[in-house]
Order: structure tokens, then C-alpha cells, then sequence
């Protein structure tokens, strides 16, 4: 996981990683300790957060209805956003990305 190989420039640069998941908090336990992840994972079952972000509502295809997005966001400690990518097509994380901007902050 790409986030995970990273995590450690990522904390020197002050940056902390939180997953979101619409999936319940058991499941979402379940999976970080099945990857062993050195991240949480919180649950956004009813979507505020997605819904806060804008990436609620983004057409699912295959009729699944309005689903939540992958997304990132580097926040700075004040709650702005600096820099965010939707990605709906991909679970991609551009480290390199989500690094640049944490610099700038």
C-alpha cells in the first residue's frame, strides 16, 4: 500500500493519514489489522465526511446508486485543504503528490 510505505516521510513532514470507510468500524478494524496498517480507519457510515468533502453522490455506475469516492486530502492544521485528487476510477495514492503538498503547508 502506497500510503503505508510512505507513512514514516510522511510523519516527518508533520502529516498524519486517516482512512475513511462507509464499511462499520468492525470491519474497518478488521482490515487494518489484516494490513497491518499504521494508520486508523474511521467509519463514515452516514457519509458527513463525504458529504463535507464533496465526494458523496458521485455516480457508481453499474446502478449502484450515489456512492463516496476515493479521495485524498492534505488538510493543514488550521482545517484548510491544500491540495485533494478524486480518484473514482482507481485506488491509486500519488505519494509524491500528497509529499509536494505537505511541504507547502
Amino acid at each position: 500500500m502506497e500510503l503505508q510505505d510512505q507513512l514514516p516521510q510522511i510523519q516527518a513532514l508533520n502529516g498524519r493519514v486517516v482512512g475513511v470507510s462507509v464499511d462499520g468500524l468492525t470491519e474497518s478494524t478488521s482490515l487494518t489489522e489484516q494490513l497491518s496498517l499504521g494508520f486508523p480507519l474511521v467509519e463514515d457510515r452516514d457519509h458527513r465526511l463525504g458529504s463535507a468533502f464533496g465526494v458523496f453522490r458521485l455516480p457508481g455506475g453499474m446502478d449502484m446508486g450515489p456512492v463516496d469516492s476515493h479521495s485524498i486530502f492534505v488538510i493543514d492544521s488550521g482545517g484548510h485543504v491544500r491540495w485533494r485528487q478524486l480518484a473514482p476510477d482507481t485506488m491509486h495514492v500519488p505519494v509524491d503528490d500528497v509529499i509536494a503538498a505537505l511541504k507547502k503547508v
